[in-house]
C-alpha cells in the first residue's frame, strides 16, 4: 500500500513511514473510522447516565459532573471533526482548531481528577472494589492521557506519529464507557478495548509491514492502565497510603474482582 524509504541521519539509518497518495486515502478512511467507533463508544455508554439521563429516569448529577461530560464530550466530538477534515482536504482549519484542542485536553485532565476525586472520597467506586482501585485506574489513565496529548501535538509537524499518538489519547476512555455499557469491568470490556489498543498497530502490520514506534511504546502502556494491572497495582501499601490522604478516610480492601456487579 505504500513504500517505506531509510533516511541517513548523522550517519544513522531510521526508517521513516512514507505516505504516498494511495496510502494517505487508506489512513484517512481507518482513523475516521475509528474515531467514529470511538464516538458511537462514548455516546453508547454514557446515554442512560448522561445524554438522555431524563428519559431513563436517571438521577440528577451535580453541575459541575455535567461540565465534566461537556468537556468529555466535546474532546470526542473535536477528535472526530479533526479526522474528518484531514480526510477531505480541511488540513488549515484542522491547525487553526489546535488551540481549541489544547484548551479541552486541559480540561478533560482537570474535571476528570476532579471528578474521580470527588466519586473516591463519598464511596462511589464501582466498577471498581474500592477507591485505591478506582484512583489507581483513572488517575493512571488520565496521565497517560496527558502524555498522548502532549507529545502528539509537540510532534504535530510529523503527521505519522501526530495521528497514532492522537488516536490512543481518547482510547484512553472507553473503559468508563464500555464498563456502564456492559456492566462492569469484565472480561468481555477488556476484551473490546483490547480490540481498539490493537486496530492501530494490526493495520500498520497490514499497510507498512510494521508498526510505528508510537504504537510500540503507546499500546503496551495502554494495556499496563487497564483496570487488572491497575487494580493489582493498587493494592501496593505506599499507593494505599497516597489514596487515604487523598480521600481523608481509609477505604476496606476488597479483594479484586471483575465481573459485572451492581451497587
Amino acid at each position: 500500500m505504500t513504500n517505506e524509504t531509510v533516511a541517513l541521519d548523522g550517519g544513522r539509518k531510521i526508517g521513516k513511514f512514507v505516505a504516498t497518495a494511495e496510502s494517505r486515502t487508506w489512513d484517512h478512511r481507518f482513523y475516521t473510522l475509528i474515531a467514529f467507533l470511538i464516538a458511537m463508544g462514548v455516546f453508547a455508554g454514557f446515554t442512560p447516565t448522561y445524554y438522555a439521563r431524563s428519559y431513563f429516569h436517571s438521577p440528577a448529577i451535580p453541575v459541575w459532573v455535567q461540565i465534566h461530560g461537556a468537556v468529555f464530550t466535546g474532546w470526542i466530538v473535536l477528535y472526530l471533526l479533526q479526522n474528518l477534515l484531514a480526510m477531505n482536504g480541511g488540513m488549515r482549519l484542522h491547525r487553526s482548531l489546535g488551540v481549541v484542542g489544547i484548551i479541552l485536553a486541559a480540561s478533560v485532565v482537570f474535571f476528570g481528577s476532579a471528578v474521580t476525586l470527588s466519586a473516591a472520597r463519598e464511596g462511589r467506586c464501582f466498577p471498581f472494589p474500592d477507591s485505591y482501585g478506582l484512583l489507581a485506574v483513572s488517575f493512571g489513565q488520565i496521565l497517560l492521557f496527558a502524555v498522548f496529548v502532549s507529545f502528539g501535538l509537540l510532534l504535530r509537524r510529523d503527521g505519522q506519529t501526530h495521528k497514532r499518538l492522537m488516536l490512543m489519547a481518547p482510547q484512553l476512555f472507553f473503559f468508563p464507557s464500555f464498563g456502564r455499557l456492559l456492566h462492569g469491568i469484565n472480561w468481555p470490556t477488556i476484551c473490546l478495548a483490547l480490540c481498539f489498543f490493537l486496530a492501530g498497530p494490526i493495520y500498520d502490520i497490514f499497510s507498512r509491514r510494521r508498526v510505528h514506534a508510537a504504537y510500540r511504546w503507546g499500546v503496551p502502556l495502554l494495556i499496563l492502565t487497564m483496570p487488572p494491572f491497575s487494580v493489582m497495582a493498587s493494592h501496593n501499601s505506599m499507593w494505599r497510603h497516597f489514596t487515604d490522604s487523598l480521600t481523608g478516610h481509609q477505604t476496606a480492601l476488597v479483594p479484586a474482582r471483575f465481573a459485572p456487579r451492581k451497587n
